[in-house]
């Protein structure tokens, strides 16, 4: 019976060790690691970290893409202009930075000291047209312009002229819809025009 007992003692502990090994690995297991082991737990919040670099990484590229942070840069100025007058004919530099304008813009590039333009005047110019899409010269010569009733190709020569003096250069810009009108067949009439004329005369 001694015998007896001592097995069935065994035996409890045997169970009881059994039940406790059973139980003990979720009670062990976030001790039973080690820092190297636990360390791996941690990919979740770098991949979110590395995720906002990225997204932001896209925007600067949008950004830096030139023209959408241009198409924040606005309509180009008269100033934004490069012409010189030098040569034989002047030469026109348009800026890509920035966009067509949309209104009329003047400049004179060099002063006149003669009678001023008015919208009545009849002015005699030399001129060259440029277009703002290509810079390529779209034509050049010398005319006499009525600028009350103006019947050449070019529509907006009384906005472009107006306050000019003689002796002045002028440059002007001048959006589609008073560049080259749809009749006179040019290929720049849906273009936006600068043009660069020389008062030789006012009446």
């Amino acid at each position: 019976m001694r015998k007896a007992g001592k097995i069935m003692i065994a035996g409890a502990a045997t169970a009881a060790a059994t039940v406790l090994a059973a139980c003990s690995p979720s009670l062990e297991e976030p001790t039973d690691q080690s820092p190297e082991e636990q360390a791996t737990h941690t990919p979740a919040p770098v991949s979110v970290s590395e995720s906002a670099p990225s997204s932001a990484a896209h925007g600067a590229g949008q950004d830096g893409g030139g023209h959408s942070a241009v198409g924040g840069a606005g309509q180009c100025t008269a100033e934004d202009i490069t012409v010189e007058t030098n040569g034989a004919e002047p030469q026109v530099q348009i800026p890509r930075d920035c966009a067509a304008p949309q209104e009329v813009l003047t400049r004179d590039v060099e002063p006149g000291n003669g009678a001023a333009v008015t919208p009545q005047s009849t002015v005699q110019v030399d001129y060259t047209v440029v277009g703002w899409s290509d810079g390529s010269v779209a034509d050049s010569g010398s005319a006499s312009v009525d600028l009350g009733s103006p019947s050449g190709d070019i529509e907006g020569w009384a906005e472009g002229m107006e306050g000019a003096q003689q002796g002045a250069t002028r440059v002007f810009v001048l959006p589609p819809d008073l560049g080259y009108s749809e009749q006179s067949g040019n290929p720049l009439a849906s273009d936006s025009i600068v043009v660069v004329a020389e008062v030789t005369g006012v009446s």
